[in-house]
């Protein structure tokens, strides 16, 4: 007996040394099967099973078992299995630290119950919620779900076919923020095989899922780049790349969007701007008013710049702007106004300016993938300037020989029309077979008079016009008052309007212009009769200025016919001739508008025709203030 007791001994004694040298994995698998059997064996001998208060497992000084408020007195075997489990986890030294240590977090659910048995240190982490508050409440698990993923956990359920069952869904957490869960969960069975609980495991994910997020959104971007890069290869018009343009996914929300090109691309902004295409997101949109003031204003073109996007939110209270932009800008209800450049082959060739009715920021990567979207736009468009260039010259030279004709029959015209009146009146004075009484002899000497002045004004700007593009025509520049210049031409601009009602709309403390007086008065009288040869009878033409920088902007505005956006250039080259709508005839020799912008450009100004929506036409051009000190008195040097 003692032999078989000392036998027993041994073997026991050897399992426990065995026990303790295994791994956690291996304990825990020799536990789950050395408790049912002790528990069969102890109830064929009428033994109770002890608890971990009567000793069982002993404890560890240094790793006392965890306090589980799910903790509860077995009442029959199916009792006994979970206290057993319940005490393996808590009671097991390596396993406790386990799971103390790792960020995964794990739980037992009783199947019937729903008690939580024990969760895992880490849950207050992940959840940030306290592990009581689950053990006091384990509809937290599913309360915390994210509503659009809550459904999907709460129907799922692992089968009996003993398959782990994984599941993705997002928490939100008590401060508001959202974390991604990936979890693991499977059935515990007991030795009869029934399933008793449920065993979590739930980890992290949320960088993972920002990850792929970010690598997702990359591809789509990459996708979009490459299906509008190649709808804005295929595109013949501005306006059709810039619709194209504006449907990337961070320009969708936008208000509206102007395409701006300077008139000299190695200067900048600085000699007048463009709008080549305009983009609504919506027909109903109201008409932006002052759209075609912001762009000539000096201060909006301060904002652009060559090598960087300019992002402005805050319209109200951004330092950059003006208060003249800020109100032009809010007048279309305007927050945030996003500006690109436009550069190809080294050339600063515009800006595209895009505009929100919201506020609306923007990351550097969402930026980065704006700028190779705008790159290709605009490589596009600079393809689509050099074809419209070259069949614009290639035009010219094909209809050279037609132009020369047209120019010698326009001249003879012209040279013989007020000749014809000349030789006829002095013929019928010199006949000595009629007698005139002195009132006629005087009409006809002053309609030779009128004739002859025809004659040598037409001659005139010929030569004009020959010395400027032979860069010939002296210019002298000096301070003078716009006021002096305007009452000088006056009585001139009251015979040309004799027909419509002339206004003048000047501010009286506009500064001194240096300037040619005699060749911008000259400007003045050939806008004027260029306004009123087209316009109606009874009609207004109006002379406006105002100061833009270092520029003072004229402008004549009539409400004749007014001239279509693709003569807005042409009609400035020489013997470009309108149609007077009254009677249809041609009018002129075609050579006031060339001069004018001869003239404008001699000063360093620039000439231009505005856009507008209603009737008429508006010419604008620019002349110097007087430099400052230190300031070159010819804008045009600084510049070259």
């Amino acid at each position: 007996m003692e032999q078989k007791e000392t036998l027993l001994d041994n073997l026991f004694q050897d399992f426990q040394s065995s026990f303790n040298q295994a791994a956690p994995e291996e304990k825990r698998r020799l536990a789950a099967q050395f408790y049912p059997w002790a528990e069969q064996q102890m109830d064929s001998l009428g033994i109770l099973a002890p608890n971990n208060h009567a000793g069982g497992v002993p404890e560890d000084p240094e790793h006392p078992p965890l306090t589980t408020p799910g903790a509860f007195q077995p009442k029959n075997r199916r009792d006994t299995f979970l206290q057993d489990i319940q005490n393996l986890v808590e009671s097991e030294i390596h396993l406790r630290q386990i799971a103390e240590n790792i960020e995964q977090v794990f739980w037992l659910r009783d199947i019937r119950s729903d008690r939580i048995l024990y969760v895992s240190p880490a849950f207050e982490t992940v959840w940030g919620r306290s592990s009581q508050s689950l053990y006091a409440d384990p509809l937290i698990l599913i309360e915390s779900v994210h509503p659009e993923d809550r459904v999907q956990v709460m129907v799922a359920m692992p089968l009996n076919n003993q398959k782990p069952f994984n599941q993705a869904y997002r928490i939100l957490r008590p401060d508001g923020s959202l974390r991604w869960i990936f979890s693991r969960t499977f059935l515990i069975r007991d030795e009869t095989g029934e399933s008793t609980c449920l065993f979590c495991i739930a980890q992290d994910i949320t960088d993972q899922k920002q990850v792929d997020l970010a690598l997702h959104k990359t591809l789509d971007r990459s996708r979009e780049q490459f299906d509008l890069s190649r709808k804005m290869s295929l595109a013949h018009k501005p306006e059709a790349v810039l619709k194209t343009l504006m449907s990337a996914h961070e320009l969708r929300s936008a208000q509206r969007a102007a395409l701006l090109f300077f008139d000299n691309p190695k200067v900048g902004p600085a000699r007048g701007v463009e709008l080549t295409a305009a983009w609504l997101s919506s027909q109903n949109l109201s008409h932006w008013l002052s759209e075609s003031n912001l762009y000539e204003e000096p201060a909006l073109w301060q904002l652009l710049q060559p090598n960087r996007t300019v992002v402005i939110n805050g319209i109200q209270s951004d330092p950059r702007l003006t208060p003249l932009v800020r109100n032009f800008l809010l007048e279309a209800k305007i927050q945030t106004l996003v500006i690109f450049p436009l550069v190809a082959s080294g050339d600063w060739l515009g800006c595209l300016l895009v505009y929100y009715k919201q506020e609306n920021h923007f990351n550097h990567i969402e930026l980065r993938h704006l700028k190779v979207l705008v790159d290709q736009a605009t490589i596009t468009l600079y393809n689509l300037k050099l074809l419209e260039v070259e069949e614009e010259s290639r035009h010219e030279a094909e209809r050279a020989n037609e132009i020369k004709t047209e120019f010698l029959a326009m001249i003879s015209h012209e040279l013989r029309t007020p000749l014809t009146s000349i030789i006829g009146f002095t013929t019928t004075l010199l006949a000595e077979d009629v007698f005139w009484e002195p009132d006629e002899q005087r009409d006809f000497i002053q309609t030779i008079q009128q004739e002859a002045n025809r004659l040598n004004e037409l001659i005139d700007h010929l030569l004009v016009l020959s010395r400027l593009e032979a860069g010939m025509l002296p210019i002298s520049q000096e301070p003078h008052s716009l006021h002096e210049i305007m009452e000088d031409a006056l009585p001139q601009f009251h015979v040309l309007t004799s027909r419509q009602t002339l206004n003048m709309h000047l501010t009286a403390n506009l500064p001194p212009v240096y300037v040619d007086a005699k060749r911008i008065a000259q400007v003045l009288v050939n806008l004027v009769r260029n306004a009123s040869t087209y316009a109606p009878e009874g009609t207004e033409i109006s002379i406006s200025a105002s100061v833009r920088g270092g520029f003072v902007q004229i402008n004549v505005n009539d409400q004749g016919p007014g001239i279509p956006p693709a003569e807005h250039k042409r009609v400035f080259k020489a013997f470009r001739r309108g149609v007077n709508i009254e009677n249809g005839s041609v009018q002129g020799a075609g050579l006031g508008l060339a001069i004018c912008k001869g003239l404008v450009e001699a000063h360093g100004g620039r000439i231009w025709i505005k856009k507008k929506t209603t009737p008429g036409a508006t010419i604008s051009f620019t002349i110097p203030l007087v430099p400052s000190a230190g300031t070159p008195e010819n804008p045009m040097e600084e510049e070259r």
